[in-house]
């Protein structure tokens, strides 16, 4: 198993529309969910609190790392239920092709989990991924 999620999505939206909607508060929350926080500068804050399926609060976190506006933003992404070694890293990425964009999400480091949880791991956040930027599609393409 691949140790990478790449997923990407055609968009009719601009790049900038498109930035916006991924690092802006008021944007996220319309395809996210309502207290997601990226921050568009490098050290700026990535925050998520959402639930588990016992209803149960959990919080991911991390710090952008490098980032070119209406480009690419890359931040760090940590669960507080993982243990302090396991860091992995997310970048959108948003390259114009004239008539349309795609919007590609690399999340990388997965070898920094533990081997008994990495597989369901990945698995889960690719489906969390796909159902992420579907919603972000609809709410751009509409």
């Amino acid at each position: 198993m691949k140790d990478s999620i790449e997923l990407s999505i055609k968009l009719k939206a601009s790049s900038g529309w498109i930035w916006n909607a991924l690092t802006d508060r008021g944007e996220l929350e319309n395809w996210w969910s309502e207290s997601v926080v990226l921050e568009p500068k490098v050290g700026g804050s990535f925050k998520e609190p959402w639930l588990d399926d016992e209803g149960d609060k959990q919080m991911a976190s991390g710090k952008v790392v490098k980032l070119k506006k209406e480009q690419f933003i890359t931040f760090t992404w940590k669960e507080k239920s993982w243990p302090k070694t396991a860091v992995t890293e997310c970048t959108f990425t948003i390259e114009d092709n004239g008539k349309e964009r795609v919007l590609s999400l690399e999340h990388t480091g997965w070898d920094t989990l533990p081997a008994e949880i990495r597989a369901k791991t990945i698995k889960d956040f690719k489906v969390g991924w796909g159902y992420h930027l579907k919603e972000l599609k609809s709410y751009l393409d509409d």
